[in-house]
């Protein structure tokens, strides 16, 4: 009599430990959608800003150079560079909106979104760059 009962406790212990795993996976899967509707499945909408920077302003700042093939990698920055130059009468200033990929992999390389960001230099020309979230 003894053994169907530790059977049936066995069974009763293995029923719950599969409901609660089940439960702790659906609170996870339900929590996950949700964030992703509310913040859209890339994230908060971004702009990267660029801004060009006289040389006077640099004291001695971080900066990268970067080359054609960097701009080909990072279309978003190559875009921002591009708009910030095109027209001479106006500040040398643009935003250009990106996704939070795009903004991972320009932090990853370039440093856009960290703290002390390094300045950015193409052509002879230094940019400040800033991210921008909606």
């Amino acid at each position: 009599m003894e053994s169907g009962n530790n059977k049936r406790m066995i069974a009763v212990g293995v029923a719950a430990v599969i409901g609660v795993v089940l439960l702790v996976v659906t609170v996870v899967l339900v929590y996950t959608a949700l964030v992703a509707l509310i913040t859209g499945i890339d994230g908060l909408p971004q702009e990267l800003t660029v801004e060009v920077v006289g040389e006077e302003d640099l004291q001695n700042a971080p900066a990268i150079h970067l080359t054609d093939r960097d701009l080909k990698q990072h279309p978003v920055l190559a875009s921002a560079i591009r708009e910030a130059n095109s027209n001479p009468n106006m500040p040398k200033y643009a935003s250009v909106p990106m996704t939070g990929v795009e903004c991972l992999v320009l932090t990853e390389s370039c440093g856009v979104y960290t703290k002390g960001a390094p300045y950015l230099e193409y052509d002879g020309v230094y940019y400040a760059t800033r991210v921008l979230l909606h």
